[in-house]
């Protein structure tokens, strides 16, 4: 039912996007000492991935307005969720390429996004009940 409403549809894809790389990430720790492992991440999101776009909907309908010269463009790019890529603190002489470290930063900014798309959800359902005449 909420899903027709645009902030919910974006912040239940947000909130989805981030449950999957908080998966990833947790995989990543949980094989931090096997051999040859190659650590995970996801895509950033995107507000302009098909995750977002309603059905039926025209991935050309929507896009952004540069109302000055300084202003980027929107790029076009594929919804794929989980990539390999080569860490940035290196690799062990096993082959792995986990870094706690790194991964404890990462979950802790997805402990971030969560709570705040959290928040803008709740706000959007008060919003709502308020428009309704409820409390």
């Amino acid at each position: 039912m909420l899903d027709g409403i645009d902030v919910f549809r974006i912040t239940g894809a947000r909130m989805r996007h981030l449950s999957e790389r908080q998966n990833v990430l947790a995989q990543n720790i949980a094989n931090a000492n096997t051999p040859h492992y190659r650590a995970r991440d996801v895509k950033p999101f995107r507000f302009d991935s098909g995750l977002l776009r309603g059905p039926g909907s025209d991935p050309q309908t929507v896009q952004l307005a540069a109302t000055r010269p300084g202003h980027l463009g929107a790029g076009r790019g594929g919804a794929e969720i989980a990539a390999d890529r080569a860490q940035s603190y290196g690799e062990d002489p096993d082959g792995n390429t986990v870094s706690l470290e790194e991964q404890m930063v990462k979950q802790a900014d997805v402990a971030k996004a969560y709570d705040l798309a959290t928040v803008v959800y709740k706000q959007g359902a008060s919003l709502l009940r308020s428009a309704a005449g409820g409390r």
